[in-house]
């Protein structure tokens, strides 16, 4: 049941007792009503608005009751750090705060039905595991997109594998990269209430939230995983392509050593050659490059290394023959 509604600031009182204070904008008023719900966090909420990045704490209050506090990244542009979504908030058994929380954010999710949701919690505990899971759950809908553009990559690496697939491996890379720097501190977020809370925690919402971040997690390795195998067998073609250009180029090199050496000898400009004054010298010229060529030919062909040239030179010439 909602309490209060005043600008953008909600508490909700639910029927097991607990509440639930959802705010977005802080003032005067709204800090003196968190200092006698929460006691110091008035304190605590302030310098909260000067943290930048993810923060957890756990303790007990001066009587022994266990409350969670800290703040979540759970949006951010990868192309630019500084735009981001960061939310507050602190959890004990008896009050909820969050400050800062879109729920527009949270995909699929519709305020009435969250707080039927949440009117069926025990506690703020259980609430906010509900909170948590419906972010793990907007984090998986954006790694199926990111499955299906991983599959886009596979198929274009299969057909036509050229030097942008490289590039657009490390780009997915990246994506994945940034899904888990926003995923990991939620596994904390779980140990961090469990730590608190204990026993108390061995509800359904807590085992669905733990097995939603498992699978979560599950899909994160397992996509990662593909991508590295991506990444290491672009970077073992493109080592292989390497090698066969400069295995080429070498048995080239070689193969025209003589014409060059005999071209160089015969083209000097002393007076003096014998070869020139020969009336059949220019056969012989030729007949002398085309045996050494065809020695060392036979040569390299004997060592097996031109084998893999000739092959692929063969395959390519197949491939153009109209089928």
């Amino acid at each position: 049941m909602k309490v209060m509604d005043q600008e953008k600031n909600d508490v909700f009182q639910f029927k097991e007792g607990w509440k639930w204070f959802d705010f977005h904008l802080m003032n005067e008023d709204s800090l003196q009503e968190l200092k006698e719900d929460f006691g110091k966090t008035e304190v605590w909420i302030k310098n909260q608005f000067n943290t930048e990045t993810n923060f957890l704490y756990v303790d007990t209050n001066e009587y022994g009751v266990p409350f969670v506090i800290g703040s979540l990244n759970y949006s951010q542009d990868p192309d630019n750090p500084e735009v981001n979504k960061l939310f507050h908030y602190k959890v004990s058994k008896d009050k909820l705060l969050t400050v800062n929380l879109d729920l527009e954010f949270l995909e699929n999710v519709n305020k009435n039905k969250l707080l039927n949701r949440l009117d069926r919690c025990i506690d703020g505990s259980e609430g906010f595991l509900i909170l948590i899971g419906e972010l793990l759950h907007t984090f998986l809908q954006g790694i199926d997109d990111f499955e299906e553009h991983l599959i886009d990559l596979e198929k274009v690496i299969h057909y036509k594998n050229n030097g942008k697939s490289l590039e657009k491996i490390f780009e997915h890379r990246s994506e994945m990269l940034f899904l888990k720097q926003l995923v990991i501190p939620i596994e904390e977020i779980l140990t961090a209430v469990e730590e608190a809370f204990l026993e108390d925690l061995n509800t359904e919402t807590f085992k669905r939230t733990k097995l939603r971040l498992k699978r979560t997690m599950d899909l994160l390795a397992h996509y990662e995983g593909q991508i590295e195998t991506l990444l290491r067998m672009n970077m073992n073609l493109y080592s292989y392509r390497g090698n066969e250009i400069i295995k080429a180029l070498t048995v080239f090199t070689v193969l025209f050593t003589p014409i060059t050496a005999l071209g160089a000898i015969w083209g000097m400009n002393f007076e003096h050659i014998p070869e020139f004054k020969w009336k059949y010298g220019y056969l012989f010229a030729w007949i002398v490059i085309i045996t050494m060529s065809a020695a060392i030919y036979w040569w390299l062909y004997k060592r097996g290394w031109t084998g893999d040239i000739l092959t692929s030179m063969k395959n390519k010439k197949d491939d153009k023959k109209p089928k």
